[in-house]
């Protein structure tokens, strides 16, 4: 099963907007831990931005983002993922979905808001759903970063993200009815919406050259709530998810 992850790389397409065309694009790899009967898993982790006149595409963990408002402050543009669904034998199959929906952030440095800190204070969100044939449900994140660059060369970024998860999405990824709980040898359980998800990552972004760079990012997932309380949770032993990314970055375009 592939879930959802690498949502903290999704701070990386906030960029202060310049307007020479620029295009950056990587390689690299994602490394989740084992759960459940899962060995560890390691998938491609590619990457690209172009970027033209404040306008830019970019890649977002398992999907694309775009940011179609010119503007130094402000990104917003629709998005669209991947999402893997569910195949396991404990719970009820959800079929892979592609999602499409819309992420928006800003940011600001600390000091022009009165706090004495270095760099860039980021806040971010996105909403989507399914396209029909999927898990047809919606859910939305929030996301607050901190963007610190400690040298020319090496900038870190810190975030803290919450997700949201309408009823559907609850009842469809976390319920279980009394025929599929009896299965299971658990009780049946019926999941509401809300705030079911916190997240943290960490990504360290190095220069090694004027257009070389490389990148690692740790996150770590943590289901709360009725997500949490989920026997579905417990029987696939994924509360807690967590994701290594490295990865190497070459700017193909722009200025050095």
């Amino acid at each position: 099963m592939i879930k959802r992850f690498c949502s903290c790389v999704l701070l990386l397409s906030f960029v202060w907007s310049s307007q020479a065309a620029e295009l950056s694009v990587g390689l690299g790899a994602a490394a989740l831990p084992p759960t459940g009967d899962d060995n560890w898993r390691v998938f491609p982790a590619p990457s690209f931005r172009y970027e033209n006149n404040g306008y830019s595409v970019a890649s977002a963990g398992l999907g694309i983002g775009t940011d179609l408002v010119p503007n130094r402050l402000i990104s917003l543009g629709p998005l669209m993922r991947y999402n893997g669904g569910r195949d396991e034998a404990e719970v009820p199959d959800i079929p892979a979905s592609a999602e499409v929906g819309l992420a928006g952030g800003s940011g600001i440095p600390w000091k022009v808001i009165g706090v004495p800190l270095p760099g860039i204070l980021t806040v971010g969100g996105d909403i989507a759903t399914s396209m029909p044939g999927g898990h047809e449900s919606m859910y939305g994140t929030m996301k607050f970063g901190w963007v610190l660059p400690t040298t020319d060369q090496l900038t870190f970024i810190g975030n803290l993200g919450f997700s949201y998860f309408s009823d559907d999405y609850s009842e469809r990824f976390f319920s279980l009815n009394a025929s599929d709980a009896s299965a299971a040898g658990v009780e049946a359980f019926d999941a509401d919406g809300g705030w079911q998800e916190m997240s943290v990552g960490l990504v360290t972004a190095y220069r090694i050259k004027p257009r070389w760079s490389t990148i690692l990012v740790l996150s770590r997932s943590h289901y709360i709530g009725d997500a949490a309380d989920s026997p579905v949770t417990d029987l696939l032993d994924d509360q807690s998810r967590y994701v290594a990314v490295v990865g190497v970055n070459y700017q193909w375009l722009g200025n050095d």
